[in-house]
């Protein structure tokens, strides 16, 4: 996902007009310019596309990057492991990214549920591990919230309340700092996460559409 659009990018904002032109020709490249400061036909579903799936599927966004489709593998013990095309694995819990396999900055958190109303409003400590620089099984500080305020998200199935759990997490050792955001549905159903998930990459964006 992530390794070909940083590529993409690349090219077009560092190499001469010899090397853009083996990698697009210009109207692409115009297109690709204009999706990444505008968005592209990627980064929504449409209803006929969700129709057209027979399995859960997430839609990722990695930053302003074109959005990219992930296909749910299995489930085991409420983690969810999803697949892209290219190969990438990631890996959630009620929506919580705790996990990349075949990024150029893989991570791996252990994995805590959010959604358990005994973690609410205290912080706890859980371990964490970030690849490319490596920093292995450091301490992260978190505190979960939950919203008070409902949030309205188009969908391709029409629009769904959610309420916000507020997730801000403290990395002590490299002092990295920021806030994540879960939006449940009234069921317990999480819909979108927004994540920051290592501090060498952009936010996720990832939209969550289960088939039962």
């Amino acid at each position: 996902m992530i390794n070909r659009t940083t590529i993409i990018l690349s090219v077009l904002l560092l190499s001469g007009c010899d090397s853009l032109a083996q990698a697009f020709t210009y109207t692409d490249a115009a297109k690709f310019i204009k999706g990444y400061a505008t968005g592209f036909p990627s980064d929504t579903i449409s209803s006929e596309e969700l129709a057209n799936f027979d399995v859960s599927f997430a839609n990722v966004k990695i930053g302003r990057a074109p959005s990219s489709t992930i296909v749910l593998a299995y489930i085991d013990q409420g983690s969810h492991e999803w697949a892209s095309r290219d190969g990438v694995q990631v890996f959630t819990k009620n929506g919580y990214l705790y996990k990349t396999i075949g990024l150029t900055t893989d991570v791996s958190y252990e994995s805590f549920d959010y959604l358990d109303a005994s973690m609410l409003n205290k912080t706890f400590t859980t371990s964490a591990t970030f690849y490319n620089p490596d920093l292995l099984l450091v301490a992260v500080e978190n505190t979960i919230k939950k919203s008070d305020v409902t949030v309205m998200l188009s969908r391709p199935d029409g629009e769904r309340k959610a309420i916000v759990y507020i997730h801000e997490y403290y990395v002590p050792s490299i002092k990295w700092k920021g806030t994540n955001k879960y939006f449940v549905d009234e069921a317990g159903v999480t819909l979108r996460s927004e994540q920051k998930t290592h501090p060498h990459l952009p936010q996720f964006k990832v939209d969550f559409f289960y088939k039962y």
